[in-house]
């Protein structure tokens, strides 16, 4: 009984652990956390710790995410494993008649039913068994299934038959609706080692503003405060209501870790009107020697070595842990690639520098709300049924979409789609008022290119922006989900009709 007990307990404060380990990011200035909820009634069998978020993420999959829900299952021992086998068995999640997939099954479809918008975080001490099937098909970016490890083989191998077991056991009739339910599967190791939990603790509470755990005591008043709280019905927290929370109970020490200044970066492709960057910024990359004027001496230059060049000095510039501005006197296709290597999972928190009355920080809130700035306007043309490839014109500063089809007709590429997107209100320099309708309006286009139909999926993305530079770099910071995509520049001293060139690609090509 007193076995039982302790685990029941400890149980109970390892998900006390993860919810206050969620909600100091809550109180962090830059959250994008709306609110936290323990034990939600709302979410059945995930409703350990439930995460709104006022902006959606971006996961693995390039889908957006509104919210994470997480199942804590503590382990007392570290003798065990997770298999494939688990899932399907309500022993794993001490249960009589309900498996793990089965839960999972009935919250995909009350929540996802498409299989997208949240993510359903299984966090266990317990490891995927190496020898185990699951271990080749989950990967730990961030513990998602990938499906196209998953599918491949009949009912008679080794992934097929786990497939089957699956479908029968949710009664499903085929794999394209298992891969739905499995799509916000997520499955995180953590720690259960009390030390490091603590430590791990302690790290975030500082950055919150809040007191740490005095490690030479027995008890711990933030597991005190939360299961006292939730024995008064309140598990609901917003940063205003937490921190009011934090502020009574004598737990609040204020911002102790005051924010850096911020670190100026310049990168520079073009000289004309680009002021004095050598004196503005601390790390500056110049491409001056790739370009006359704003034509480049060498077309094969565009992916090597500049696409190398602005990987390297991104990496070799943004090592302290501080925020950084970015000063992005070059080209449309340079502005991209600094986005596409700066993307929210780099860590990094970088704010682009636009020449918009003078130089502004567009440093996006990504509280804001969409419904309160101009969206795009999306006009798609049907080129080629039996192609692929993907054209995407960006006309905010000007139209584009008549030099680019004009373009198309002088090269052979296999377009299946040209989809031209332009801004309510029509193109000019100052249609975008700042940094928080830059964000959505990357976003936006993000979610939109994301959803473009399987066929596509297989092709290029072609992309002609005519947009500002501080809008290309954001929407470079989610291009890592769109696939293989090439970035077109106009011939602006020229001004031929359908005067592009095609620039850098991304993803870089591997050397070697």
């Amino acid at each position: 009984m007193t076995n039982a007990v302790s685990a029941r307990i400890k149980g109970d404060d390892y998900q006390a652990y993860m919810f206050w380990i969620k909600a100091c990011q809550l109180l962090t200035h830059d959250s994008n956390i709306d609110k936290i909820i323990y034990e939600d009634d709302k979410a059945k069998a995930w409703d350990d710790v439930v995460v709104h978020y006022e902006a959606p993420e971006i996961d693995a999959y390039g889908d957006s995410v509104y919210t994470d829900y997480h199942q804590i299952k503590y382990h007392v021992t570290h003798g065990g494993s997770i298999g494939w086998e688990n899932l399907l068995d309500p022993k794993f999640i001490n249960a009589t008649s309900v498996s793990f997939l089965q839960r999972l099954h009935a919250a995909q479809k009350q929540l996802a039913p498409e299989g997208k918008g949240c993510r359903f975080n299984l966090v266990s001490p317990w490891q995927i068994h190496p020898d185990d099937p699951l271990a080749k098909i989950v990967i730990t970016q961030e513990g998602e299934l990938q499906w196209d490890k998953f599918a491949p083989g009949g009912d008679r191998s080794q992934m097929g038959r786990i497939r089957k077991a699956m479908r029968e056991h949710l009664g499903l009739n085929n794999d394209d609706e298992l891969k739905v339910v499995l799509r916000p599967l997520r499955i995180v190791h953590n720690s259960d080692n009390v030390k490091q939990i603590n430590e791990l603790l302690n790290a975030n509470l500082k950055a919150a503003g809040l007191k740490p755990v005095d490690t030479g005591k027995i008890g711990n008043p933030y597991i005190d405060l939360i299961k006292g709280l939730l024995i008064k019905g309140k598990n609901v927290f917003t940063k205003d209501t937490l921190l009011e929370i934090c502020k009574r109970e004598g737990l609040w020490v204020g911002n102790v870790i005051n924010e850096k200044p911020a670190v100026q970066l310049g990168i520079r492709s073009f000289r004309r009107g680009t002021g004095n960057m050598e004196q503005d910024t601390k790390h500056m990359l110049c491409l001056l020697e790739h370009f006359e004027d704003r034509n480049i001496k060498d077309k094969s230059s565009w992916n090597e070595p500049i696409v190398t060049k602005i990987e390297q000095f991104i990496a070799s510039s943004t090592k302290e842990q501080v925020p950084y501005h970015l000063h992005l006197d070059a080209h449309y296709s340079i502005s991209f690639a600094a986005g596409y290597f700066l993307d929210s999972k780099s860590g990094i928190e970088v704010a682009p520098i636009q020449k918009f009355d003078g130089l502004q920080v567009w440093k996006p809130d990504k509280k804001v709300k969409y419904e309160d700035y101009p969206g795009w306007i999306y006009e798609e043309h049907l080129r080629n049924e039996d192609a692929n490839e993907l054209v995407i014109t960006l006309g905010v500063r000007h139209k584009t979409i008549d030099e680019v089809n004009y373009y198309l007709e002088q090269v052979d590429l296999p377009i299946r789609r040209v989809i031209n997107c332009t801004i309510e209100g029509g193109p000019g320099g100052a249609v975008i008022q700042n940094g928080d309708h830059a964000w959505v309006l990357a976003d936006k286009i993000a979610a939109y290119i994301n959803e473009r139909p399987f066929k596509e999926r297989f092709g290029h993305i072609h992309i002609f922006p005519a947009v500002p530079n501080a809008l290309n770099f954001f929407i470079g910071q989610f291009a890592r989900a769109f696939g293989p995509c090439t970035l077109y520049e106009y011939d602006f001293e020229k001004r031929t009709p359908g005067g592009y060139e095609p620039a850098i690609t991304l993803p870089p090509k591997k050397k070697g």
